[in-house]
């Protein structure tokens, strides 16, 4: 694997293993609703990063990258959403499931620097889905009186920073984007 794959691979795991740790502390809290958009969020955002990495590691495999990412994605998914219960656990898995399927035929379909730039942005989300752990917690007590609006910005600031992480992470692409034509040709 190349250092951009390991990349991909190690922001993905951390990813799930802070939600899941999230999920365990702050999992009690939260009413059905708020743990149905949690999964969702996060199920989408994992199974589109893990179908676009299988569409990457095997280029014109249309079929493979599907079902990999659709496997995998449903898997993360659901491993996502379990703690927060049954029926969160399943909507995770669905939600991951689709984003499995979308990113591997996302990742076949556009060239390599776009896919590269949609990989970063599903990747950015992924992280930043952890900041619904925190705020729906605030959101749940309470007590909770917001006096301004400026805590909006708080969670678009963080987005702004892991956006910019994520985009500099491109940096471990060792191969140049014009030298890469991995993607399958179409015909009509």
């Amino acid at each position: 694997m190349t250092s951009f794959q390991l990349f991909i691979v190690g922001t993905i795991f951390f990813s799930v293993a802070a939600s899941l740790a999230l999920a365990k502390k702050y999992g009690s809290l939260f009413n059905h609703s708020q743990r149905m958009v949690i999964t969702m969020f996060i199920g989408t955002s994992i199974g589109l990063c893990i179908g676009m990495f299988f569409a990457f590691i095997l280029p014109g495999n249309m079929y493979l990258s599907t079902m990999l990412g659709l496997s995998a994605g449903a898997f993360l998914g659901g491993l996502c959403g379990w703690n927060l219960g049954v029926v969160a656990g399943l909507e995770g898995l669905i939600s991951a499931l689709m984003g499995g399927m979308m990113g591997a035929m996302l990742g076949e379909m556009l060239t390599y620097s776009e896919s590269l730039l949609i990989l970063n942005f599903s990747l950015s989300l992924s992280v930043c889905s952890l900041i619904l752990y925190p705020v729906f917690k605030n959101l749940s007590s309470p007590d909770s009186v917001i006096y301004s609006y400026k805590w909006l910005l708080k969670p678009l600031v963080v987005f702004l920073i892991v956006l910019g992480f994520l985009l500099a992470g491109s940096v471990f692409n060792d191969e140049p984007a014009n030298d890469i034509n991995h993607h399958q040709q179409h015909s009509s």
